[in-house]
């Protein structure tokens, strides 16, 4: 069973958004929720995944309207994105716990679901939650709750919601500094003791923190101490009932414990595909769970060919799992573990709740194709590359026996090139939004791109890089990289070094014409031969694929321009752009600035603006902008660090 442990704290308020709907119930109780930006042939393949194509259900359109104005007590809007695909499946049950079963969904695992829903006040339910294409999942949480309140005719208790909203912001705040399986298994093992043993002192709960930390051999920081004692406290006082959670805590905790140890058993790539197709591997979790999913459940009677072949499934119960990716076929290898080893190279987790950067860049019928292949691509693409060069060299030469001698020297020409080629695998592109990030969003106004090398070789090629916009595909910027005014070519920094974990390397910077507008999104391409070795013996590979480099912006942003420049220098005055404007900010100001090293002919703005900014002195600063709405809270800070030759 795939455990993806992503915790994606945006999610989590999702599902907790209390949406007040008439209780028109069908067939059962059971209400399905559709994105409002899918395709009709997208939805309709969703029905088919759902096994309720063509029967009479309730059916509610959740729109990324929907997703802000239950959201937004919970998070900044720029958090939220722009549009909504995935879909959830609710049925109501009398017993079971919760069940949960997602498919293409990057950011929410079934786990995270069932946890959240069992802290809102969810009893007995199976969920299901897909997209047609990879996403975050933020449209299936959000509209998890509005079915469940719809198809029980209530609302759940508002404290209780708050609650598991503060939950899964200590569980990520955690994650941040001892891991996700850690993180998620000491919340969820102190929580259900507090709840068991109706702990309400707080010497009480640092005790069982302290125990369950010592158990798990992890140590909390100070900071997360306090975070897990405030939210165990905030627990104690909602007087849970522990008989009515214990199936589902149980069921939790017996699949973080078996993804813990999938983790310490994986000792090469090929692990995790091998031990998710091991029968055997997931026995001791089912074992320990009181009660395993009921054959009649939504979950049992998902058709999973309706969403293509390379769908991400994950589970709560491995019995919810497609038999289909047992079988240790080379593609299905590939499927299954492109998710595992892009969750194992997650160690921080952003706030991102966005559920368009899976689609964002295509129209809505290419995205289902593009995107479902897209992580196995970006995952696997070094093992991949060289597999099929190697199988269509060996296929040929088996087939193709008459081929003549000039042939055979053209393909180990094109092998030799293939060999000498800078491929993606040797590049670290920043920004970026991606699963490995968990989608994070960054403040529009960037101006500059990066391209991180593990080599010291690098230099300017004969191609290009060029920024597209995803929402129609239209260029808004192509660099010349051999342009030496828009690209600097330089060693990497040791800090820089440091960070990547590298022991060397070179950096591209790229500076852009315009700063990137508010609340968009983009994708980056590198036409072949880009960037070059020193000696003109390796070209770097060309990037097309939409989601290997893209990026999303918030509503909100700040950028120096520097295109003309080729970067910050002593004594260089450059304009520097406030954006804020169709926000709920009505006031920004430019904050804790050193006048050593830089001076703003403007610090205050009422709207979207300009002002200059003159860079006193060589090194690096750091200051904030930082944005208010008209009752002087703070929406949104940037924090902007600056180095000046």
């Amino acid at each position: 069973m795939k455990k993806k442990i992503i915790a994606a704290v945006m999610s989590a308020a999702c599902i907790l958004a209390s949406v007040p709907v008439s209780p028109v119930l069908a067939d059962g109780q059971k209400v399905v929720t559709l994105g409002a930006d899918l395709s009709e042939e997208q939805k309709q393949a969703i029905l088919r995944y759902f096994g309720v194509e063509g029967q009479n259900l309730q059916t509610l359109t959740i729109t990324n309207q929907d997703e802000r104005e239950h959201l937004g007590s919970y998070v900044p809007l720029e958090q939220i994105g722009t549009r909504t695909y995935s879909c959830a499946y609710v049925s109501p049950t009398n017993s079971g716990g919760i069940q949960v079963k997602t498919a293409n969904l990057s950011w929410v695992t079934s786990n995270m679901i069932a946890a959240t829903l069992s802290t809102s006040g969810v009893v007995n339910c199976d969920v299901l939650a897909a997209s047609p294409f990879e996403v975050s999942g933020t449209g299936a949480l959000t509209g998890i709750l509005m079915a469940y309140e719809s198809a029980v005719g209530t609302t759940l208790d508002e404290a209780k919601k708050e609650v598991a909203t503060q939950e899964l912001i200590t569980t990520t705040t955690i994650a941040n500094n001892i891991g996700p399986v850690e993180a998620t298994e000491i919340v969820n093992e102190t929580k259900t003791q507090v709840i068991e043993g109706n702990v309400v002192s707080d010497n009480d709960i640092d005790v069982i923190i302290n125990e369950v930390a010592a158990q798990e051999k992890v140590t909390l920081s100070e900071e997360d101490h306090a975070l897990l004692s405030d939210l165990m406290q905030q627990i104690a006082q909602q007087q849970y009932d522990y008989d009515e959670m214990k199936e589902t805590l149980d069921r939790i905790e017996a699949n973080m414990e078996e993804q813990k140890q999938q983790q310490t058993e994986t000792t090469s790539s090929e692990t995790p595909a091998q031990t998710e197709a091991t029968p055997t591997d997931s026995a001791p979790a089912e074992t320990e769970t009181p009660e395993t999913v009921d054959p009649d459940s939504i979950l049992m009677n998902t058709d999973d060919s309706a969403l293509g072949d390379s769908v991400i499934i994950d589970a709560t119960d491995d019995a919810a799992m497609p038999e289909t990716e047992a079988p240790a076929q080379s593609e299905s290898a590939e499927q299954t573990e492109a998710p595992v080893q892009s969750e194992n190279a997650e160690t921080e987790f952003d706030i991102s709740i966005s559920d368009s950067y899976g689609a964002e860049g295509t129209s809505e019928t290419d995205a289902s194709s593009e995107q479902t292949e897209a992580p196995a691509e970006q995952t696997e693409a070094p093992a991949q590359s060289e597999s099929a060069e190697q199988t269509e060299a060996s296929a040929q030469s088996e087939t193709q026996q008459t081929e003549t001698a000039p042939e055979s020297e053209t393909a180990q020409e094109e092998t030799a090139a293939a060999e000498t080629a800078i491929t993606t695998a040797e590049m670290v592109f920043s920004p970026v939004t991606s699963n490995t990030n968990n989608f994070t969003v960054y403040p529009a106004g960037i101006d500059e791109l990066t391209v991180y090398f593990q080599r010291t070789d690098i230099a300017a090629g004969t191609g290009t890089v060029s920024v597209v916009n995803s929402a129609d595909n239209s260029t808004v910027d192509t660099i010349t990289v051999s342009d030496t005014a828009r690209t600097v070519i330089e060693p990497m920094t040791e800090e820089e070094l440091l960070e990547k974990g590298w022991s060397e390397g070179t950096k591209a910077t790229l500076y852009l014409a315009a700063p990137l507008a508010q609340n968009s999104a983009y994708y980056v391409t590198l036409s072949q031969d880009a960037f070059a070795s020193a000696d003109g013996t390796a070209h770097s590979e060309e990037v097309s694929d939409p989601s290997i480099w893209s990026i999303q912006t918030s509503e909100f942003g700040f950028g120096l321009d520097k295109s003309k420049t080729g970067g910050l220098t002593a004594g260089s005055t450059v304009s520097a752009q406030i954006m804020m404007d169709g926000t709920a900010a009505t006031y920004a100001a430019i904050e804790n600035v050193d006048p050593a090293m830089v001076t703003f002919d403007q610090g205050e703005f009422t709207a979207s603006g300009t002002c200059n900014a003159t860079f006193n002195a060589s090194g690096t600063t750091t200051f904030q902008v930082s944005f208010y709405d008209e009752a002087g809270t703070q929406l949104y800070t940037i924090d902007y660090t600056a180095n000046v030759k």
